[in-house]
């Protein structure tokens, strides 16, 4: 990603009610470890009882949360995918599918654990977004 391109998405980002609360330097940080990814209609983006690797933050399209085959939730723009596992430890609770092209931020788990130790703000976000999927 260029600088340019970067700098739109810490903005676009940060217009997300998920990011509420953190700083232009906690998304910056997070836009930094990660990198884009676009994938089209009906490609699965996590697989529930898979071991976790990464997390998503969407930007554009929408997907679907399937729970034992069951769609439990749609996401959207702002929408973090991959925290429940990355925040409970272990392997995806929910199978998670593109219902549309598809695209935003993909973070390694392992650069996401170094961000939630320098950012608590990135940290309190994700706990949120764990919280509200969690109910």
């Amino acid at each position: 990603m260029s600088g340019n391109e970067k700098r739109e998405l810490v903005q676009q980002l940060m217009g997300y009610p998920t990011f509420k609360g953190c700083s232009e330097s906690d998304v910056k940080a997070l836009v930094d470890a990660g990198g884009p990814f676009t994938l089209p209609a009906g490609w699965p983006m996590v697989e529930q009882g898979i071991p976790a690797d990464a997390i998503y933050v969407l930007t554009s399209g929408e997907a679907r949360v399937f729970y034992v085959r069951e769609q439990v939730a749609t996401l959207g723009p702002g929408d973090i995918v991959g925290e429940m596992a990355l925040l409970g430890g272990g392997q995806r609770r929910a199978t998670v599918t593109t219902a549309e092209r598809t695209s935003g931020l993909r973070v390694e788990n392992t650069a996401m654990l170094d961000i939630f130790t320098s950012h608590p703000a990135i940290r309190e976000a994700f706990k949120a977004a764990y919280e509200a999927h969690s109910g």
